[in-house]
């Protein structure tokens, strides 16, 4: 028997070239007929689907954000936090390789929605990054809570950054080299705390 392939539904082909060609030139750059004409549709036909360029924007970032949360709860639900913790990562990390357009798109472009709906989606990340904080906490006695959700920002920043640029090695070695960069951003203590970030270590003597 032949195997026949299944239409993709309008409205997620739309999402799809959407989120690639908001990713490749940017939501500004971008028109309703430039998205039409991806999908093999008129201009105007999107607006039976989406009532605006910028209601597809937020269909994404809240694509983005519910795919993201609702693996966060899963793997969260590890008992012991470094389990958690990696599983997070390997989350993370599998987001930024697979879905990169997807990722660039929520990172970079929510700024061209209206104040209403970024305030909505921060609410969300927040609520993504919760997890994140709660079992990185115990692992990182050293850190005070707000030390702990920088730590956390800033890791996802730098797997985020990841979608702004094609990476010149192949998904497999990517998806492992991130996730030794984020870990060890979490999880690695200096070698001695009471040092400034950024002064100098003097040498020893040797006596």
């Amino acid at each position: 028997m032949i195997a026949t392939e299944v239409p993709v539904p309008r409205r997620e082909l739309l999402l799809e070239v959407a989120a690639e060609l908001f990713a490749a030139r940017g939501f500004h750059d971008v028109g309703i007929d430039d998205i039409g004409a991806a999908a093999g549709i008129s201009g105007p036909g999107v607006y039976r689907h989406f009532a605006s360029k910028a209601a597809l924007l937020e269909a994404l970032c809240d694509r983005a954000l519910t795919e993201l949360l609702e693996g966060a709860h899963q793997a969260a639900s590890h008992e012991e936090p470094r389990l958690a913790l990696e599983a997070l990562v390997d989350l993370h990390v599998a987001f930024a390789v697979g879905r990169h357009e997807l990722l660039g798109v929520w990172a970079r472009e929510q700024r061209a929605l209206p104040e209403q709906v970024r305030r909505a989606l921060r609410r969300r990340q927040r609520a993504y990054e919760q997890p994140w904080r709660e079992v990185l906490a115990p692992l990182r006695a050293d850190l005070t809570p707000d030390e702990v959700a920088v730590a956390v920002r800033a890791t996802l920043m730098m797997l985020n950054s990841t979608a702004r640029y094609d990476a010149p090695v192949g998904p497999d070695r990517l998806r492992a080299l991130l996730r030794q960069l984020a870990l060890a951003a979490l999880l690695v203590r200096p070698e001695n705390p009471e040092t400034p970030v950024g002064a100098v270590r003097r040498p020893s003597s040797g006596r």
